[in-house]
């Protein structure tokens, strides 16, 4: 995680764990979206260049890309 964002959580002034909470609809959900970010994280068909460097055509060939690999993992 960027290490911006996480100073900022350690020094916010609410649980920002009740806040993930509330915003997933629940513990449980979090935990399950948790799961579901894992895994696309792991996995080397959603890996990806940097972005940046892509022009906009292989930027939209890369997310159709990404969107059909999704679909058959769903599968």
């Amino acid at each position: 995680m960027n290490p911006d964002i996480t100073r900022e959580r350690e020094n916010a002034t609410f649980n920002v764990e009740k806040l993930t909470h509330i915003l997933d609809g629940g513990i449980e959900k979090t935990k399950r979206r948790r799961e579901i970010e894992s895994l696309v994280i792991s996995d080397p068909d959603f890996q990806s260049e940097d972005l940046n460097f892509l022009s906009r055509s292989e930027r939209y060939d890369a997310a159709v890309k990404k969107s059909a690999q999704m679909i058959l993992k769903l599968r």
